[in-house]
């Protein structure tokens, strides 16, 4: 399962290069190595923000600004966030940013990011169905393609579900638009509310 993981990842980072080549528009090419450049070097962010945690906790906002940084800068205001600041353990946030990362991968292949009229709406909360400490997050994606369910589940959406223990996970192919539903035991700090730039 870990190397299937770790494969799984290597694809999708390629995947997430090949999409910055294709998306990234320049008038010569030291222009384009420079925004190409900047644009790999964003992606990396979010893996060094959660290796520097260490044993501290890691900012689910900031996290999810870095995570999706290097999508928005080919979707300018396309991307939404809304929530308050939540303190993750450093393992949780690092699932979170393959589950982020493996979503808006997606979105900019298949989904609401390879329309112009599209976009994705990530909001979470304090959620009152476990207590003070769990917390919802959403995805959802819309004005894209029609969505029709896959015949079978890829190991992408394998990851989705499973990338948490004890998390509860609900991928809805809604026709409008894909829809995921995360619930998470954590605690809440401050909100914060943003579009990703």
């Amino acid at each position: 399962m870990v190397v299937r993981e770790l494969q799984h990842r290597m694809r999708n980072l390629f995947s997430v290069v090949l999409c910055f080549v294709d998306n990234t528009d320049a008038s010569s090419a030291a222009d384009f190595r420079a925004a190409l450049s900047a644009r790999i070097a964003t992606l990396s962010d979010a893996y060094r923000m959660i290796e520097c945690a260490g044993e501290q906790h890691v900012s689910l906002a900031g996290l999810l600004e870095r995570t999706l940084k290097p999508h928005a800068m080919s979707h300018k205001d396309r991307i939404l966030l809304a929530g308050p600041d939540v303190a993750l353990e450093p393992h949780i946030a690092l699932s979170l940013h393959v589950i982020i990362q493996e979503l808006a991968t997606n979105a900019s292949k298949y989904g609401a990011l390879t329309s112009t009229e599209g976009g994705v709406e990530l909001a979470w909360e304090s959620s009152p169905y476990l207590g003070r400490q769990s917390l919802a997050i959403q995805w959802r994606e819309r004005g894209g393609p029609t969505v029709n369910k896959p015949e079978r589940r890829g190991f992408g959406m394998h990851l989705i579900a499973k990338a948490i223990p004890g998390a509860r996970v609900d991928i809805d192919f809604a026709p409008d638009g894909l829809v995921c539903r995360i619930l998470i035991d954590r605690g809440q700090t401050r909100t914060s509310q943003n579009a990703v730039s």
